[in-house]
């Protein structure tokens, strides 16, 4: 006979890890008990040697929202103590687990809204396998009193199913029914109630109204797809492309999806997959772009609403530009009045906003370009431990936070642009929940090195409250200390194993200008794009014709051609300014950045004068390519050596670029010969020196990365020189990376 003390950690809260040990035992034949401790599971199991040895094998698989970072087991000397196998009261211990992010709807809750007389029809329907986690939880340990599902007790017959160890809803904190859980309200805009609420959102949608949709971790605008320009003007986003969401036959019907995309598609997290659209997409839903965001219906309600509409609906989060998500009945009335024409609600409380997880499949991987719903907040095994706990406060737009404490490090869902007071509210609330979640009190805050940055200030102050320090990580080199994570599935490589490249759109750099395409080796930074102007500082990320000029000011195209070219999306009067700038010095600062070539390029081919929206001239411009053949144009891109440093010349590439224009060449063509021009400049730079450094490691990263054909040609280009390439998987390749580099390379200077 044998005794075995148990502590398990990872994943294992809210993912039915209690009932699924209880499971395993009573097949394995022990007794004991199993306990939730808010960031472990502690168990003990007694019984016959073998049967206790297989209890522990099935224990380390786990159930299948579970994540086993460890199993300890330790061997006690065997006693009669437990008569049968039970679920302990929770309790609380120390740092070392988590809670899952929320999932979609599994396909047995489906069909139970389809089949089975509790269930029929029930918006909310979940188990233990499915449903919200982290947008209704407030604290661990992970149990239905630190959830806003403690607002609706159980009913009789959903406490049968909570309580019998055979059911499949057995402990499953969100079980609830039409008598006892959430319910759904129907308002007009004179906020009148309307009933029945499903019945009348869907005679909304199908008389052309825009309906705000209360969901899981936030609020969704929802109207059907040639509703999309009243949309626009009401929410003041011009451009921006909006996300559809559909069952996946019908997304067919709209979109190219190869084998990875359904997969993504058609998982339990249920994010927006980016898709090569077909023609019936109209251009007002992704004005520009080859790509539309899908995702399939993730909640009961959805199931529900497309249950009876037959096309794909616009479901965009719903917000105005730079702010957070709407979250709250009230609020979504205040601040959606002008923009939703009725509102559907339900009464369960979101306690943490997380938006809808974007995904791409680039050649054959998927890459993150915003990281939330379904894969968020998340954590990672880390092969250095931390001697002091670490908050990473992130970057300015896109943002993130990170807690790295001991060997592990958790990554908080997609916070969006940290640029106004809604949105620092939003940051600190974050902080302070994750902190509390996690149990951690940091003694270092990790910030961005742009002293500007709200989250940076932010940082300060709470270092301030906990008696911390404050150690600046400069942008471009978290994105490159990201990567550490990546590599073969494991964090077994060192930032000082890999030849970085980081291309992106800005970042205050270490000299005082402006970053954004670079090369690092450990802590050298042998190689970059040469600075140029930037003509009004900040507002040629807005105008990209301003780029143009900063560019090309000096080189062999005259200025006064350079004025023609700005008056093609500018006045004659803004053109003669900018060109004074240039010659005069005044306001102008200077940028390696390689998100600002992309920008210059796009507005000389006519693809984008104006950014309406975070990476816009890029993203089209990529999309421009998407129809070209670079082999068809001959470009350069010269380099240049200055103070001992290799400098990439963007200025000579834009020079070929209006000479290819001049030749005649399609504008498609050196959309697509310019991307690939650029990312073999910087793949052979990388190369080069990772030869140099006796490195064999080239990573990529920054926002850049997640272009599918520049990330093509630099791993090509990476692996035909016998190296071995990474980018980002696991996080963002963008600014949602940032704070955990940050995290990473703020505990090497804690280590040293």
């Amino acid at each position: 006979m044998k005794k075995a003390k148990i502590t398990v950690k990872g994943i294992v809260q809210g993912v039915g890890f209690r009932p699924f040990v209880h499971r395993i035992a009573n097949e394995a034949g022990v007794v004991g008990f199993v306990q939730n401790l808010g960031t472990s599971v502690a168990i003990e199991a007694e019984g016959e040697d073998a049967a206790v040895e297989t209890f522990i094998a099935k224990l380390r698989i786990g159930p299948p929202l579970s994540r086993i970072d460890s199993v300890e087991v330790e061997y006690q000397p065997y006693e009669v103590k437990y008569k049968e196998f039970v679920i302990e009261k929770s309790g609380l211990s120390g740092f070392g687990g988590f809670i899952p992010p929320d999932t979609g709807i599994c396909n047995s809750c489906i069909d139970d809204m389809r089949h089975t007389a509790h269930y029929k029809d029930y918006w909310a329907t979940s188990c233990v396998d499915c449903g919200p986690r982290y947008a209704i939880m407030d604290t661990l340990p992970y149990d239905r009193e630190t959830t806003s599902m403690t607002d609706f007790p159980l009913c009789e017959d959903c406490l049968k199913e909570y309580t019998n160890p055979k059911d499949r809803r057995y402990h499953a904190q969100t079980i609830s029914c039409p008598k006892c859980g959430p319910k759904l309200s129907f308002y007009n805009s004179e906020r009148q109630e309307l009933s029945p609420p499903l019945e009348q959102t869907i005679s909304a949608l199908q008389d052309g109204k825009i309906v705000a949709i209360k969901g899981v971790g936030g609020f969704h605008l929802c109207c059907r797809m040639d509703v999309t320009p009243l949309l626009r003007e009401r929410r003041k986003r011009p451009e921006q492309p909006f996300a559809l969401m559909a069952p996946l036959p019908m997304i067919e019907d709209y979109a190219c999806v190869s084998e990875g995309e359904r997969g993504l598609l058609d998982s339990l997290k249920r994010p927006i997959v980016l898709l090569r659209r077909k023609d019936n997409v109209p251009e007002a839903v992704s004005p520009g772009l080859h790509t539309v965001g899908f995702m399939t219906p993730y909640t009961g309600f959805h199931h529900l609403l497309f249950s009876k509409i037959r096309e794909p609906l616009i479901m965009t989060s719903a917000n105005l530009p730079s702010e957070p998500m709407v979250r709250d009945n009230e609020e979504a009335f205040e601040r959606l009045g002008g923009i939703a024409d009725c509102f559907l609600l339900h009464n369960r409380r979101i306690l943490n906003r997380c938006d809808d997880s974007v995904l791409r499949w680039n050649n054959g991987s998927m890459f993150f370009t915003r990281m939330a719903r379904g894969y968020a907040p998340t954590s990672f095994v880390m092969k250095e431990k931390a001697p002091k706990a670490i908050l990473a406060m992130g970057p300015e737009l896109n943002s993130t936070i990170s807690i790295y404490k001991d060997n592990l490090c958790y990554v908080s869902h997609h916070l969006g642009n940290i640029t106004n007071p809604l949105a620092l509210d939003n940051l600190r609330e974050t902080v302070d929940r994750l902190l509390k979640m996690t149990q951690v009190k940091p003694e270092i805050i990790a910030c961005d090195l742009h002293p500007s940055f709200l989250s940076t200030r932010l940082g300060r102050e709470l270092a301030q409250k906990f008696g911390a320090s404050v150690v600046p990580v400069q942008h471009h080199r978290a994105h490159i200390g990201s990567l550490v994570i990546e590599h073969v599935g494991s964090a077994d490589v060192s930032v000082d194993d890999i030849v970085g490249v980081a291309m992106d759109g800005v970042g205050f750099g270490e000299d005082g200008t402006v970053w954004g395409g670079e090369i690092f080796t450990g802590k050298g930074h042998p190689v970059g794009l040469l600075p140029v102007p930037m003509p009004g500082g900040d507002l040629a990320t807005r105008f990209p014709l301003r780029m143009v000029a900063g560019l090309l000011h000096g080189s062999s195209i005259e200025d006064s051609r350079i004025i023609k070219m700005l008056e093609q999306g500018m006045t004659e009067i803004e053109a003669n300014v900018v060109m004074r700038q240039l010659q005069t010095g005044l306001n102008v600062a200077r940028t390696s950045s390689a998100g600002r070539v992309l920008d210059a390029v796009a507005a000389v081919l006519g693809v984008c004068y104006r950014r309406t929206y975070e990476g816009e001239p890029a993203m089209k411009l990529e999309s421009a390519a998407y129809y070209g053949d670079a082999s068809n144009v001959k470009l350069r891109c010269d380099l240049i050596t200055e103070n001992g440093m290799q400098f990439v010349d963007s200025r000579s590439l834009l020079v070929s670029v209006v000479e290819a224009l001049d030749a005649g060449k399609r504008k498609a063509d050196i959309a697509a010969a310019a991307q690939e021009t650029l990312a073999k400049a910087f793949a052979d730079q990388a190369c080069e020196e990772a030869k140099k450094a006796g490195k064999n490691i080239v990573g990529f990263s920054g926002g850049v990365a997640v272009n599918a054909a520049i990330g093509a040609v630099i791993e090509n280009t990476v692996k035909e020189n016998g190296l071995k390439f990474v980018t980002n998987h696991k996080l963002p390749c963008g600014d949602g990376g940032v704070s955990f580099g940050q995290a990473v390379l703020a505990n090497r200077t804690v280590e040293k």
